[in-house]
């Protein structure tokens, strides 16, 4: 596959949040994530929580209607000004950021809680790596943590495979897929790496917290075909650090 210029990470996410609120996935009023909500219900009342790539805010407005305090950052400025946007409109209190995930901008231990929900993959697995280390550091001890990837047991897993064969796209490293191509629609995320995990993919990148709970959330066709799917791992940093 010939190689082609492709929008880098600030202005791809520039590009798909100026559409803002109208996203239909992640747009700031969008219904949250089931795993968010259930989340939630487990956390102390007040916490301080941080949401790693935000977006425009959808688990932002969701958690801070919850009662939670939030913080959250986002590559793209504009993603960040209509989060601010969001949380004005619903009185909520937002820390925002512009910021890449492996550096984040706050001290030790700041944050009860933290997620990180369809973002986190969007990076090759040493910059995942990076980041998970950013969030223990700025997690309280005993502070919780909610993130889910792309799992391998998916039907477009296998699909990502067969266009790495065909040389439709690229596999830059095991496991993680990018589409170069300079034509993407520019709602679409495929500019951005992906990386898929399997079980014990995950388990290795979360080596440094303590599992609560860990389970795969497979999306299945009327005939029991697994279509697509994530792991989501509920998880905290040790007390004893």
């Amino acid at each position: 596959m010939a190689n082609a210029a492709k929008p880098d990470e600030r202005a791809g996410w520039e590009l798909i949040w100026r559409h803002g609120n109208d996203h239909p996935r992640y747009g700031s009023y969008v219904t949250p994530d089931a795993a968010v909500t259930e989340w939630a219900a487990t956390l102390v009342a007040g916490s301080f929580i941080l949401d790693l790539g935000c977006g425009v805010g959808r688990h932002v407005v969701y958690l801070g209607g919850c009662g939670f305090s939030m913080a959250g950052i986002d590559i793209s400025p504009t993603g960040i000004r209509l989060t601010r946007e969001a949380c004005a409109d619903r009185r909520i209190s937002f820390v925002g950021q512009v910021s890449d995930m492996t550096t984040l901008p706050w001290a030790d231990g700041t944050f009860d809680a933290a997620l990180s929900i369809s973002t986190i993959h969007h990076h090759k697995r040493e910059e995942i790596a990076r980041t998970l280390g950013q969030i223990r550091r700025v997690l309280k001890p005993g502070g919780r943590l909610l993130v889910d990837f792309p799992c391998t047991d998916g039907l477009d897993y296998r699909q990502l495979r067969e266009r790495v064969a065909a040389g439709q796209i690229a596999e830059i490293e095991s496991n993680t897929f990018v589409d170069p191509r300079p034509d993407l629609d520019e709602m679409d995320d495929d500019f951005l790496p992906h990386h898929y995990c399997d079980e014990d993919d995950v388990r290795d990148l979360l080596r440094s917290f303590e599992t609560v709970r860990l389970w795969a959330d497979l999306r299945r066709s009327h005939d029991h075909v697994a279509v697509r799917g994530k792991w989501v791992a509920s998880v905290r940093r040790p007390l004893a650090d």
